[in-house]
């Protein structure tokens, strides 16, 4: 994943996570930086971004926004530990 698209996603959901109703806004920016994480994974990171995209898949699906907001936190938090793994694979 390039670099400008993991920027763009972490924006995006975090100001997702700020305002949860506009979760539908964004949504069609979200998805395909979405499946190119999962696409671009390197190996034995595979399953911690399918991990990360179960989240955010899971904050559009529900309506109560504590749950939406929930599933969001959870997924910025795997995503930026993601990106920190990512680096230091890059590095070796």
């Amino acid at each position: 994943m390039k670099q400008n698209h993991r920027l763009d996603l972490i924006n995006i959901i975090a100001t997702i996570h700020e305002t949860p109703s506009v979760i539908n806004d964004h949504w069609d920016t979200v998805a395909p930086l979405l499946e190119e994480l999962v696409t671009t994974a390197p190996e034995g990171l595979e399953g911690m971004a399918a991990m990360i995209c179960t989240h955010f898949n899971n904050a559009i699906k529900f309506k109560d926004l504590k749950v939406v907001k929930f599933e969001l936190e959870s997924g910025l938090i795997k995503l930026n530990r993601y990106l920190q793994k990512l680096n230091t694979f890059k590095q070796t």
